[in-house]
Formats: structure tokens, C-alpha cells, sequence
């Protein structure tokens, strides 16, 4: 394991927090994507028991959600599988359909009956 931060963020397009999941789970997913990347051989199941740091920002309509986290010592955590995981199909830079990748959240889906419903 590195002993570098990891930081992802995301925007929802909602300041009500029952909305926040999906930006929370890319920007989360990202964090192993990065560490990985950054030569850690982690994967997203990983991440369950770590400290993960949560920060919410305002913004002009809605907010920035960071998700960031410090890996633990080399050797605690498994290896990654040879498999590509359903997080990383998701923050695919964007290519993948179902993909929030670089995309504001929102959490209507674009309906206008409002949220729930």
C-alpha cells in the first residue's frame, strides 16, 4: 500500500441527503480506482472496515460530496481480484451509459413528478 490520500468528488444536484447515494458510491469507487492506478493492488470490497472521510459542500444547485481516504499499512488489505468490478464499469471516464462519471447527479432521473414518486 502507498501511504498518499486519496480524494474523489462529486456533485449532487439535491442538498437533501437521502439523495446523495450515487454520487457517494462513485466518488468511493474512485478511491480504490485511484489506488490502484497509484500501484496498490486494493479492490473496491476493500475499502469495507476502512476509514472513509465524508465532506459536503454547498453549492449553487445542490452540492460536492468528497469522499476521501488514507490506506492502511501494506498487507492488511487482499489483493484485487483479476476481474473488473461493477464500481469500476461505472467510472469507465464516462463511457459506460449508467456511467455518473463527470456527470451532475440527479436525483429525479430527469421525471418531474418528484422524488419517490
Amino acid at each position: 500500500m502507498t501511504d498518499r490520500k486519496f480524494s474523489a468528488t462529486e456533485e449532487s444536484t439535491s442538498r437533501h441527503p437521502q439523495d446523495w447515494g450515487r454520487a457517494m458510491a462513485v466518488a468511493i469507487c474512485r478511491l480504490a480506482d485511484m489506488a490502484r492506478e497509484a500501484g496498490d493492488p486494493v479492490h473496491h470490497e476493500a475499502l469495507i472496515g476502512e476509514d472513509l472521510h465524508l465532506f459536503v459542500e454547498d453549492t449553487e444547485h445542490g452540492v460536492s460530496i468528497t469522499m476521501s481516504w488514507t490506506p492502511r499499512e501494506q498487507g492488511t488489505l487482499p489483493p484485487a481480484p483479476a476481474t473488473q468490478g461493477a464500481c469500476e464499469e461505472a467510472v469507465d471516464d464516462g463511457a459506460a451509459e449508467h456511467s455518473a462519471a463527470g456527470q451532475r447527479f440527479d436525483p429525479t432521473g430527469g421525471s418531474t413528478a418528484g422524488l419517490g414518486q
